[in-house]
């Protein structure tokens, strides 16, 4: 009797260990208890505190028709980039889609470098508040667009790396912003006339803008849609690079 009287406290108090066990890793381990769900209203705050990153992390097809102004656009298979445009230890929150909500956030804790204030679902917001929503303006970036770009005068920026200038030569015309370098010069950008943006193949060119644009700049940009790779296959002419 004794022994089967201990046998049963033995298990309660193994089940009483793994329960807080379990409870203990749910409040305390689990990141994803520590963010909240951001409201349309809240979001309207946040996008007007310069202290607060609104992160649009959905996919760039999807942010091109449709993306709330002043926030940065970058999606999750770009993460790698966020240093380039937002400061460590920044307060952050990650605009998503219901369906792509766990990983994006997962991949974003990942990173390490910034405070996740919360996260909100895009049709949410955007159904729920009034937001004066933009699509991203491309150029075909064919050859004949080019050409017509360089010979009106147009301000060209090129947000590649350095060693993409030196593999490829560059725009004779464009003035050359590496991405890597934006958080301190961005301020090269021309804040006069159309701005007419290159990266490799389009993607950096959309963060690059997107953080110009935050930073309070009132012309319009023009993404170079494929990017060099894209005036490389037109055949249209490079210089090479100069340090």
């Amino acid at each position: 009797m004794k022994r089967s009287l201990l046998s049963i406290l033995l298990l309660v108090l193994i089940s009483n260990i793994s329960s807080m066990k379990f409870l203990s890793e749910s409040l305390f381990s689990n990141p994803k208890l520590k963010y909240v769900l951001i409201t349309g209203k809240t979001l309207k705050k946040y996008l007007t505190d310069p202290n607060y990153y609104i992160i649009d992390s959905r996919d760039m097809a999807t942010i091109a028709v449709g993306f709330i102004p002043n926030t940065i656009l970058i999606p999750s298979s770009m993460f790698s980039w966020l240093y380039a445009v937002v400061p460590e230890s920044a307060n952050v929150v990650i605009i998503t889609d219901t369906t792509n909500k766990d990983a994006t956030i997962e991949a974003f804790l990942k990173l390490g470098k910034y405070n996740l204030i919360g996260y909100c679902i895009y049709n949410d917001v955007i159904n729920s508040s009034s937001f004066n929503v933009q699509q991203i303006e491309y150029d075909p970036n064919t050859y004949d667009s080019i050409k017509k770009i360089v010979d009106e005068n147009q301000n060209i920026i090129d947000i590649r790396n350095v060693q993409e200038y030196k593999d490829t030569g560059v725009i004779e015309q464009a003035k050359l912003i590496p991405l890597p370098t934006f958080q301190n010069d961005y301020v090269k950008v021309p804040k006069e006339g159309n701005v007419y943006v290159f990266c490799k193949s389009g993607g950096r060119a959309v963060v690059g803008m997107s953080f110009v644009k935050r930073a309070g700049y009132k012309n319009k940009f023009i993404i170079m849609k494929g990017g060099m790779d894209q005036a490389i296959k037109e055949n249209y002419p490079t210089v090479p690079y100069k340090e």
